[in-house]
């Protein structure tokens, strides 16, 4: 579950993972992309903290700021990264990448937001993979 402050300067992001061993986890990361399709990388969480230690208790509960989406952006590098590191805010145009949280939601209500969990056995493609889908609170 994401969760967005209404001023949308902080996400704080719940991610349950069950069956997974501790030690396996290399890797977890939010991108952007449709159901399906690989996307490139919104948010490297092993950027903000020690991974193992956020998901000891098999929950990610972590609070998320504009420049944390930056960060991604800065950690790639080459003709590789253009690709595959930050999310473009409209696809036809993509060197424009999203850098906070309010674009984040932007793509998260077009449903186009996901999380993969990547393992040693699957440090490529991940092993698990979560689509987000909006939530309309009544």
């Amino acid at each position: 579950m994401i969760e967005l402050s209404k001023d949308l300067s902080r996400a704080y992001i719940h991610l349950a993972v069950k069956n997974v061993k501790l030690n396996e986890i290399v890797m977890l990361h939010l991108y952007c992309g449709r159901p399906g399709q690989l996307g490139p990388i919104l948010l490297d969480f092993s950027l903000l903290g020690n991974l193992k230690q956020y998901l000891s208790d098999g929950v990610l509960n972590i609070e998320v700021k504009n420049e944390d989406i930056v960060n991604p952006l800065a950690h790639g590098h080459g003709a590789l990264a253009a690709l595959t590191v930050g999310c473009p805010i409209v696809q036809t145009i993509p060197n424009d990448r999203v850098r906070a949280i309010a674009g984040m939601q932007a793509i998260a209500n077009s449903g186009e937001l996901y999380f993969n969990l990547h393992t040693k056995g699957q440090t490529y493609f991940g092993d698990i993979r979560g689509q987000f889908a909006p939530v309309v609170k009544k």
